[in-house]
């Protein structure tokens, strides 16, 4: 069979009708996704800002400075735009900062010492930065950071970032920072969308929202089933009959809250989700969970926000008491504590064994005849904390646990992570 080239060229027309048409099936597939189960990414311009002219009002600012350089480095800042959010940065201009992840901020046309100075953020950040001294990098997030007083080509170096789904900041508690909506969003919240798009009665403005001021919990909305990688709770109404089977509210596979629901009334610490224009039976469905005052927001940094007390809870901080009831000398008033204005950490102390279900570090010292064998520092399973115990000295980043009542060698005791 003779192929003319009007036939090949009909082909190769008949390819590209094909690409453009799942082209604009997959368009449309997310742009469906991002309308159904409110898809966003946070952008970092969205959450920080470079300052070059004092902190002003920003918030949980890093100062930026180089010594050597004397044009008006000791006024540049990189912030937060929001209470809720502390990333935790870290700045050194010697030279990365150990057990922290470091991004160097270069200028080579700078001769102000400008190749040992970077910017830093704890291991367990969602932040991955990236500098760039030529401009924005394409496909990431931007900041410039600019110096007009400094001659040197500062007009174009940028810090960078991938998009990341939300910052966790001091997360809200429940239930006192969160509230049901059926009248749209309210005024000092942020909100996802409750809709069931089959159910006539007035679903379109109903939202379950948070206090502004608070970091993002990462809650997510589908009325078409579970959301894959994620924790989801059903939310079901047996006698509404506009499918309300397959609709879910769900958070992030880390989160801390664990919903509960009952279309039969509160069971435990609740919030009513309530349609009046709805009339099968929403007056006593309800969102429940256990009450919780403090989540991982800001968590403590290691080791300058932790301390050792051997003489009862110090003054700005929080504690989780170290005692071995076996042992006479005066473990009643031990402590291992973190600053109070820093997320709780979540430590638990057993000295009857590991805790289940968390990850826990042996606190041992042979020498001490009073059952030092069973005792455990524990943390939450994703805690970014990994703790290392040494009863011969510090090993590596450590604390010192010091009981100078106690006569069996804890002089050189170190918790270290």
């Amino acid at each position: 069979v003779a192929i003319t080239a009007g036939d090949l060229t009909a082909y190769t027309l008949l390819r590209h009708i094909v690409r453009l048409h799942l082209l604009m099936k997959v368009i449309a597939l997310t742009l469906f996704l991002v309308a159904a189960f409110g898809w966003t990414q946070a952008r970092f311009q969205d959450d920080f800002e470079w300052r070059f002219a004092g902190p002003g009002n920003g918030k949980h600012c890093v100062q930026i400075l180089e010594p050597a350089d004397p044009h008006t480095w000791n006024d540049n800042y990189f912030c937060s735009k929001h209470e809720s959010i502390n990333a935790g940065f870290r700045w050194s201009y010697a030279g990365p900062i150990r057990n922290m992840r470091c991004t160097q901020v270069i200028e080579p046309s700078d001769p102000h010492t400008w190749r040992d100075n970077y910017i830093c953020v704890p291991h367990s950040s969602p932040l991955h930065l990236r500098w760039s001294y030529a401009g924005p990098i394409g496909g990431m997030d931007c900041i410039r950071w600019y110096e007009g007083a400094d001659p040197h080509t500062w007009a174009d170096n940028y810090l960078c970032a991938q998009h990341y789904s939300h910052f966790p900041g001091s997360l809200p508690s429940w239930p006192s920072d969160f509230r049901w909506s059926f009248a749209g969003v309210p005024g000092g919240y942020d909100c996802v969308q409750i809709r069931e798009p089959a159910d006539p009665h007035t679903w379109n403005d109903n939202y379950f929202c948070w206090r502004k001021n608070k970091g993002n919990p990462g809650l997510r909305w589908s009325y078409a089933g579970r959301i894959g990688g994620m924790k989801c709770t059903q939310i079901i109404e047996p006698s509404d009959p506009h499918t309300w089977r397959d609709n879910y509210l769900c958070v992030p596979p880390n989160s801390p809250y664990n919903f509960r629901w009952s279309y039969a009334g509160p069971r435990g610490r609740c919030i009513r989700w309530y349609e009046g224009a709805d009339p099968h039976t929403w007056a006593d469905n309800y969102l429940c969970a256990q009450h919780y005052s403090h989540f991982p927001g800001s968590l403590p940094s290691w080791p300058s926000d932790f301390r050792w007390s051997f003489a009862g809870v110090p003054g700005g901080y929080d504690c989780v008491q170290i005692r071995e009831p076996a042992d006479p000398h005066t473990w009643n008033d031990n402590y291992f504590c973190w600053r109070k204005n820093k997320g709780n950490p979540g430590l638990r102390w057993s000295y009857a064994g590991r805790i289940g279900g968390m990850k826990c570090t042996q606190i041992i010292e042979p020498s001490d005849p009073h059952t030092w064998r069973d005792n455990y520092l524990c943390v939450p399973p994703n805690s970014p904390y990994n703790f290392r115990w040494s009863y011969a000295g510090p090993r590596g980043t450590c604390i010192r646990w010091y009981e100078g009542a106690d006569p069996h060698t804890w002089a050189d005791n170190y918790l270290c992570a």
